[in-house]
C-alpha cells in the first residue's frame, strides 16, 4: 500500500505542558520567519492594496481610541 507509512496513527501520546508547547511554537515561528524572509517576494498588487487598507483601518481605530481618552 503506497503512502501507508504517512497516515496518522490513532494512539494517544503523552500530553506536553504549556511551557513546552509554547517553546515549540515559538521555535517553529522563529524558523519560519527566518526561512520566509529570505524567500520573500513582493505581494501581488491586489494583496498589497488589501494590506494597505488593513493598515489604514488599524490606524483609524488606534486614532479613535487615542482621541476618546
Amino acid at each position: 500500500m503506497k503512502g501507508r507509512d504517512m497516515e496518522p496513527t490513532n494512539r494517544i501520546s503523552d500530553p506536553i505542558d504549556h511551557k513546552t508547547a509554547r517553546s515549540i511554537c515559538d521555535e517553529v515561528g522563529d524558523r519560519l520567519q527566518q526561512n520566509l524572509s529570505r524567500e520573500a517576494l513582493p505581494l501581488p498588487p491586489y494583496l498589497e492594496r488589501l494590506v494597505d487598507e488593513l493598515l489604514k483601518q488599524e490606524r483609524h481605530a488606534i486614532d479613535g481610541v487615542a482621541a476618546a481618552r
